[in-house]
């Protein structure tokens, strides 16, 4: 039942102090209204409570969640409530718990009221059947359209000398009869029945209203519904009036004109809200204060004093002011004159005299008793420890007491003074107030309530309760030690505490404890802000839980700097042996590093930054994560820094599908350089790795890393640099293993997603780059990974060793469009079948040069471009892998994870058939458009993608779309396979480069290596004119051939 969730809420979010308080209020009638709503699973309680002394009103709510029996929101406008609700949510005061106790007994009276409508549900389903006809005849007559009569209400009430108010009621239009059964009339407006008071007047409620005496109406209503259902009742025809009924009729009487008959006479009053006119003189008469009755005072009509008659008319008395008057006007009534001596004086000033100021504002006070009243309250807390048991001692007084001034007594202040105490869990003992709270609530009180009985009072301590200490951030003193061998001395202390505890107050911290309890009894604050920082920073350092000190790589030298700079951690000494570490990096990194002039290229602003990125981290003894989107360089910064490096031995791992690439790009940009290829069979691979001193550079692969680990045990490289970093993501994979084994100064990692999946790949990196740096990965997951709040200590931990810029960022260097040829490794199974055909098409061709049949040799050519994309195009049975389509599909992942919208051509539709085959197993959306596609639906197409975020990829058949389309929403283009003409190309590719585009566009050429695709781009190098010759009238011409030589033909197979 829902009461008695209520009343379980209630009980569990309340101390018994407040409880007791809220019963008080409750019996003693303190509410002025309170109601209550429910929506479902939730019920809202509502009031307002009045203060003891009524001198405030408080708007109180409480809202519960029934079924998990919790408070969903609290809130009252007392003091109480605003000092507590912040330390705890769900706080309830004694005005909340007052209106929620009243509406409890609410709710258990609606239970018992369905009882008795379930009983009456069960009585109506007894009743015999009836003629319908009958029935209906009846329902028809019943909601006949009657023209409305005016109904009038005439009301005459007589006062007793006994207090007994009888009234009598009148109804009806021209003329009024006597309203002699209230049950009658309540029924009949119920049920809609007429009632006949006369042969000139017949109430029927159906045709009748009362314009402006309806709510006079419904309150005779209301009162004919009360009574009990017998003979006396029904035929008195006057209604007898209790205190809670006359003050209501009076409310609905306010503005209609009524006889009033008191004493003998009759009258018709005014109803008024608002001060009453009592003429009362307040004197001082030698020692004593006494209150004159100067005139006749306004008579009480109720027992509750609060509807008063003066002069013709009636006066409302608000609250419960009405029972404070009436007590009043029987003392004087009846001895014309209240005298008050000694303490009664302080009494009647604090309590009596504001009570009689609400009602009246025609108080008469001598000046004498106005000049010499004192009311300024001083609260005094004294605090002391009596064997570690906190105590308090409460002083209250007022100022110049002792002099023979009057106390107006602060009786609510007084009571929060000790209520303070109450709630702090003190409780009382003898003459004093001792804590039997529980540690927690200790440590609230010391570290934040205490201060708050500064808003009380004056609060003093004894020596003893002064070793009660609370230590903070100025209790911690931390040095940092000058840079020895490449480390900083980095020790703390806690002054006065044993360091036997350390273990345990960081450990506490972590746990994220608000405080920690020292052996002694004392507490150290864990929520100071400046302390948390400490044990935040000291953790992150790697600080175990065991130790005081310890020594801390000048590689965090910058973190600690920035991070003690930003937090403003003004305690630490020493700070500046941090600051000297950073300067000399900065010197470092601002050094003018020159880019090599035999380099072979015009680096842009952000790569020669990158350049000299690498250099001041090596300078340093650091490494560092170059992180740049794909399409900017990465591969030039490095081949810039490695160049510079000239005289020192590097090594470059790469995936196995751009190790060429890497050849390529050293050939182009750094021909100085000796490059040594460790790749292919084990026999080249050995004779490489054994003649180191012949390169500069070894570059190798990850697999072949693998299998050649053992023969690099001896050697010790300048410069280690990693490629698609991602590769070692697994800490634990066997690939991890073997690269990590390289012995090497310095060593970098490129890679454009640091993070893949999880922080473990991060921390593996820099496990590569920086052993240690991070820590082991037990403590980095313990510290960053597990919690999530160190993350941003984390991001300034890497920062000055990460590197990433993206095409957004930089967009201004870059030029409109970016060419890139990424060449791809056959496979071995694709490799294998291509060069049989190379071998079975060369001497086919023999054979066929005597004919010049130049059909049959675009044939053959044709089909050796198809074995390159994939073999499955023309081997029918070919069940492996199509480098190609594997590395197609890794940069569209990639891109896609950047936020890219990609274009795919290809000449070959088969191939972008095969290429949305895998996409659809991979769950990314794509459009395709080939020569199939209607005019209609290419548009369609168009704008979807354009429109349409996650269409990311879109495949299109490069004859069908490689011109008249409008796709500025694509900024990356992969040109699947080579076309002859370059031209045509690069028509597709303006498909996004054109008009209206605002981002930088990517143009990607995947080239298989070693196969006629690159011949191909050779020859759009290199006879750029032929080959558009060429294409002039499309592959299928014959004549288009007839510039290329039989030699130039064949070299295209070798």
């Amino acid at each position: 039942m829902d009461f008695k969730i209520v009343n379980e809420v209630l009980l569990q979010n309340i101390d018994r102090y407040r409880l007791d308080r809220s019963r008080d209020y409750y019996k003693q009638g303190y509410i002025e209204e309170s109601f209550f709503s429910k929506e479902e699973d939730k019920i809202s309680l509502y009031g307002t409570v009045a203060s003891k002394y009524q001198r405030e009103i408080y708007n109180s709510f409480l809202i519960i969640d029934l079924n998990d029996k919790k408070i969903i929101s609290s809130g009252c406008t007392c003091e109480d409530f605003n000092q507590n609700t912040t330390l705890n949510n769900h706080f309830i005061c004694k005005h909340i718990a007052c209106i929620t106790l009243k509406e409890i007994d609410n709710l258990k009276s609606n239970i018992v009221n369905n009882l008795k409508l379930k009983t009456m549900d069960i009585k109506e389903q007894t009743r015999p059947k009836v003629n319908t006809r009958f029935i209906n005849k009846d329902l028809l007559n019943y909601f006949k359209v009657i023209p409305k009569e005016k109904v009038n209400l005439e009301v005459d009430i007589t006062s007793y000398l006994n207090q007994t108010l009888e009234v009598e009621f009148k109804i009806g239009n021209d003329k009024l009869y006597t309203l002699k059964d209230f049950k009658q009339f309540a029924t009949s407006r119920v049920d809609g029945n007429s009632i006949m008071y006369g042969k000139d007047f017949i109430y029927d409620p159906k045709s009748s209203y009362f314009e402006d005496d309806e709510e006079l109406a419904q309150f005779i209503e209301d009162y004919g519904l009360s009574l009990v259902d017998n003979i006396n009742s029904r035929k008195n025809r006057y209604m007898i009036l209790n205190s809670s009924l006359l003050k209501r009729l009076m409310e609905k009487l306010k503005y209609k004109e009524f006889t009033f008959n008191y004493n003998r006479k009759t009258y018709n009053p005014q109803i008024i809200n608002g001060y009453v006119p009592i003429d009362v003189e307040i004197k001082k008469v030698g020692d004593k204060i006494v209150i004159f009755n100067n005139d006749n005072l306004p008579v009480p009509l109720s027992k509750k004093g609060d509807v008063v008659f003066y002069e013709g008319n009636i006066y409302l008395i608000s609250g419960t002011n009405g029972i404070y008057y009436k007590k009043l006007y029987e003392l004087l009534n009846e001895h014309k004159s209240i005298e008050f001596e000694d303490d009664e004086i302080s009494e009647c000033l604090t309590n009596l005299i504001p009570k009689l100021k609400e009602i009246s504002n025609n108080l008469n006070m001598d000046e004498s008793i106005i000049n010499n009243i004192t009311k300024d309250l001083t609260v005094n807390y004294y605090f002391d420890l009596d064997d570690s048991r906190v105590i308090c001692d409460v002083k209250i007084h007022y100022e110049d007491e002792k002099e023979g001034k009057f106390v107006i007594r602060d009786i609510e202040k007084e009571e929060e003074a000790v209520y303070r105490l109450y709630t702090n869990y003190f409780e009382r003992e003898k003459d004093k107030y001792v804590f039997r709270g529980t540690d927690y609530h200790l440590y609230d009180f010391l570290t934040t309530e205490i201060n708050r009985l500064k808003n009380i009072g004056q609060v003093y301590y004894s020596d003893k309760f002064k070793e009660k200490k609370v230590y903070n951030s100025s209790n911690i003193k931390v040095g940092l030690g000058e840079e020895i061998n490449h480390y900083l001395e980095f020790k703390f202390k806690i002054e006065d505490v044993d360091e036997r505890e350390y273990k345990e107050i960081l450990k506490s911290f972590k746990a994220n404890k608000r405080f920690y309890k020292l052996k002694n009894g004392n507490f150290i604050n864990l929520e100071d802000d400046q302390t948390r920082e400490l044990f935040k920073l000291m953790e992150s350092l790697g600080f175990t839980n065991s130790i005081k000190e310890m020594n801390v790589h000048k590689s965090k030298a910058m973190y600690i700097n920035n991070l003690l700079i930003e937090k403003k951690i003004p305690y630490i000494e020493g700070i500046e042996n941090t600051k000297n570490t950073v300067d000399k990096f900065n010197n470092i990194k601002d050094a003018n590093y020159e880019v090599p002039r035999s380099l072979n290229a015009d680096l842009r602003d952000y790569q020669v930054e990158g350049f000299k990125w690498f250099k001041s981290l090596e300078s340093c003894g650091f490494g560092g994560v170059l992180a740049d989107e794909m399409g900017l360089g990465k591969t030039i910064q490095t081949i810039t820094f490695l160049l510079s490096q000239k005289e020192a031995k590097s090594m470059v791992i790469t995936p196995t599908s751009l190790i060429h690439n890497w050849k390529s790009e050293f050939e182009k940009f750094a021909p100085s350089l000796r490059i040594g290829i460790v790749h292919g069979n084990k026999k080249e691979r050995e004779s490489t790795i054994n003649n180191i001193e012949s390169f500069d550079v070894l570059l190798t692969t990850y697999g072949s890393l693998r299998n050649d680990n053992d023969k690099y045990e001896d050697i010790n490289f300048d410069c280690l640099i990693i490629d698609e970093a991602q590769n070692i993501k697994n800490p634990t994979s066997i690939t991890t293993d073997a690269v990590k084994n390289i012995k090497a100064k310095c060593k970098f990692a490129l890679t454009g997603t640091p993070v893949e999946n999880n922080l473990a790949e991060l921390w593996s990196i820099f496990d590569f780059i920086m052993p240690g740096y991070l820590y082991n990965l037990n403590k980095f997951s313990s510290i960053f990974i597990k919690d999530e709040s160190n993350l941003i200590r984390l991001k300034k931990l890497i920062k000055p060793f990460i590197l990433r810029r993206t095409k957004k960022q930089v967009i201004t260097e870059l030029p409109d469009k970016i060419e890139t040829k990424f060449l791809v490794e056959l496979g071995k199974e694709q490799r294998k079948i291509y060069k049989t055909y190379v071998d079975e098409i060369q001497r086919k061709l023999q054979d066929k040069y005597e004919s010049n049949d130049k059909i049959t040799v675009l044939a053959y050519l044709t089909k050796l471009r198809q074995l390159c994309l994939d073999p499955s195009l023309i081997v029918s049975d070919y069940k492996g892998k199509s480098s190609k389509i594997n590395a197609c599909v890794e940069i569209v992942k990639d891109s896609i994870s950047n936020d890219d919208k990609i274009l795919v051509f290809s000449q070959f539709t088969s191939v972008l058939k095969n290429l949305a085959y895998i996409l659809d197993k991979e769950n990314i959306e794509y459009n395709y458009l080939d020569g199939q596609t209607k005019a209609k639906y290419r548009i369609e197409l168009v704008n979807d993608f354009n429109e349409n975020n996650n269409k990311k990829v879109f495949l299109i058949s490069l004859k069908a779309g490689g011109t008249g389309l409008n796709l500025t929403s694509a900024n990356k283009v992969i040109h699947f396979d080579p076309w002859w003409n370059v031209s045509v190309e690069n028509q597709a590719s303006d498909r996004a480069h054109r008009l209206g585009q605002k981002q930088v566009v990517e143009v990607i050429k995947l080239i298989a290596k070693g196969t006629i695709e690159e011949k191909i781009i050779k020859l759009q190098d290199d006879k750029l004119k032929m080959i558009d010759d060429i294409i002039g009238n499309e592959l299928s011409d014959s004549n288009t051939f007839k510039n290329l030589s039989n030699d130039e033909i064949l070299d295209l197979l070798t």
